[in-house]
């Protein structure tokens, strides 16, 4: 995207050279031309609209619109087709995509805001989006804001201690705000702004200096958090289970069930339609409680009977739900990496060859009895990897022009969607469909589209 960006300044400041010495030529090589005259005279060359000489030109003046030919139709073709790219290929999308999230924010209340989308950020908004809780994300790194664009939260693009982006973020209804940027001074300047703006603020600080925490009461946080120190004390309570102190259950995050009854969630990622009953025999369940579609149909006590495509999720009751070495499954086939799976470029091959390594890993923990502890690990990598990955692709299909990159853009956000809405129901998901999951995408994704992908990119010479 910065590239994208450099690349079209470049043109605009090559665009605006060309007329200006085109202009500044004229006025000064011809008699009593004046600079309007001039100016005219070089839109009229430069567009070939072939009007004539607004003037008679003198040889020297002839000579000066060879040379602005010359020099200037072809910076001319080049950004008339910048302009309808703007106009066609997406770029009044966004705009029309940003007014239409700010309608969104203006609709919201009681809501946090979340200033800054960095490491931290990202584990915030990710919890926030796990319990429904309502959140703005107000970033100005583009890659931070694209990331949380990506994953479907409410964003403003903006400086946080600047009135106009907390406004823009509705902080005169919101409930709450975190700060989390590492820099003391500007989180100074943000909570004394936010407390300007909306008196009765909830405000929770990231700190990283110690001594200033008074200071940071003082301009107005309520509360000062210190990543550091919740980390260590993160690292303590896992030597805690380790030794046999905390609870495993406190630690997987398991819901304690009611008199050996749990509620797990099969979601169907086949293309092939099953029925409940197939559905609830594949999972090992009792029987189904309900069955939402991909179109958010709900349909409560569904009949063995009732169809299960793609995309369906069937909420289901399960008699025991073991961890730990007694809940072992039978070891699924290996996704053996082969040459049959590379698409031809090198970064997206690494990258998807790390994927297949994920999945494999999965499907041990399934095997030795951990799918359990592994599925907060498999989610963790799994959206790093929706970061680094699709922005690799995105990028390569923007620089070459790929003509499918509309499609290519889409599945990448049905992805992450399908990854958001697994890791925020992870407490209830089966192990095993995960694994499904991880199968269905790197057949479908890697050995279809992405393949596309790679042939046009060899026809360009990348490799």
């Amino acid at each position: 995207m910065e590239d994208y960006r450099r690349d079209q300044i470049k043109l605009l400041i090559a665009v605006v050279s060309i007329f200006l010495i085109g202009t500044l030529g004229y006025y000064f090589i011809e008699d009593e031309w004046t600079l309007l005259d001039a100016l005219y005279m070089v839109v009229i060359t430069i567009t070939t609209v072939g009007f004539g000489e607004i003037h008679e030109l003198s040889s020297a003046g002839r000579v000066f619109t060879i040379f602005l030919l010359l020099l200037g139709l072809g910076t001319a073709a080049t950004f008339v087709t910048y302009l309808a790219r703007f106009v066609i290929e997406g770029e009044l999308k966004g705009v029309f995509r940003r007014k239409k999230m700010q309608s969104r924010i203006q609709k919201i209340r009681d809501h946090y805001i979340v200033c800054g989308h960095g490491r931290t950020g990202r584990t915030i908004c990710l919890k926030l989006h796990e319990a429904e809780i309502p959140f703005v994300v107000i970033e100005s790194n583009q890659e931070g804001l694209a990331l949380a664009e990506q994953r479907g939260y409410l964003t403003v693009n903006g400086n946080a201690a600047q009135d106009m982006a907390l406004l823009a973020a509705g902080i005169d209804r919101a409930s709450g705000m975190v700060t989390c940027i590492s820099d003391d001074a500007a989180t100074l300047y943000i909570a004394l702004a936010a407390r300007e703006l909306n008196p009765n603020i909830h405000i929770i600080a990231q700190g990283d200096d110690p001594a200033i925490e008074a200071r940071l009461i003082r301009a107005g946080a309520d509360t000062v958090v210190y990543p550091p120190r919740l980390g260590g004390e993160q690292i303590a309570r896992l030597i805690a289970q380790q030794c046999g102190v905390a609870p495993e259950a406190e630690v997987l995050g398991q819901d304690p069930g009611v008199m050996g009854y749990y509620l797990r969630i099969f979601r169907h990622f086949g293309d092939r339609e099953i029925t409940v009953d197939e559905a609830v025999a594949s999972a090992g369940a009792v029987h189904a409680v309900a069955l939402r579609t991909g179109d958010g149909k709900e349909i409560d006590a569904p009949s063995g009977e009732t169809a299960v495509t793609k995309q369906d999720s069937v909420v289901m009751l399960v008699r025991t739900v073991q961890t730990g070495p007694d809940a072992k499954t039978p070891r699924r086939a290996e996704i053996a990496w082969s040459d049959e799976m590379h698409v031809g470029v090198a970064a997206i091959d690494e990258q998807h060859r790390s994927l297949v390594m994920l999945a494999n890993e999965f499907q041990e923990a399934l095997s030795t009895g951990h799918g359990r502890e592994k599925i907060a690990q498999v989610f963790d990598r799994l959206l790093d990897y929706t970061v680094e990955h699709f922005k690799d692709e995105e990028k390569l299909m923007r620089k070459h022009g790929y003509p499918g990159a509309d499609q290519q853009v889409l599945e990448h956000r049905a992805f992450t969607t399908d990854v958001m809405a697994l890791n925020k129901d992870k407490r209830y998901v089966f192990p095993e469909n995960v694994g499904d999951f991880l199968n269905s995408w790197l057949s479908a994704h890697i050995m279809g589209i992405d393949k596309e992908l790679g042939r046009f990119l060899n026809g360009q010479d990348v490799h």
